[in-house]
């Protein structure tokens, strides 16, 4: 069970990585399309999932859409940024940078943040 939320994460990571211009729109599509095929598990004949990994299933989904939505604002105010020809500084809330392997997998299983419904990495 452990498979479907790291499936999920990676696969946002990547996204992330690979497109940051659009990836919350990209991010939404994937993670809720995986979230489709994960409730439909007993209808394909596979075990069904248990309680407990389904309410992280959904957590997760509603966090890397918001990680997404995150990373393409800052994507949008560094192109402002360079349209503009000079630096300023760095607008509150946004992110730093766009968050490493590393950054993702620790804001997504983070235990205060994935059952309790901490604010996203911004705040």
């Amino acid at each position: 069970h452990t498979l479907h939320s790291l499936v999920t994460v990676l696969g946002t990571w990547a996204l992330i990585q690979a497109q940051p211009r659009s990836c919350h729109t990209l991010a939404l599509a994937w993670t809720f399309s995986y979230l489709l095929f994960f409730r439909a598990l007993s209808l394909l004949g596979l075990p069904t999932p248990t309680p407990f990994t389904n309410a992280v299933q959904l957590l997760l989904t509603l966090k890397l859409v918001s990680l997404a939505s995150d990373v393409q604002d800052l994507h949008l105010a560094q192109r402002k940024e360079m349209a503009s020809g000079f630096s300023k500084t760095p607008a509150l809330g946004l992110l730093p940078e766009v968050p490493s392997l590393m950054e993702t997998l620790s804001y997504s299983y983070c235990y205060v943040g994935i059952m309790t419904g901490a604010p996203g990495p911004c705040c």
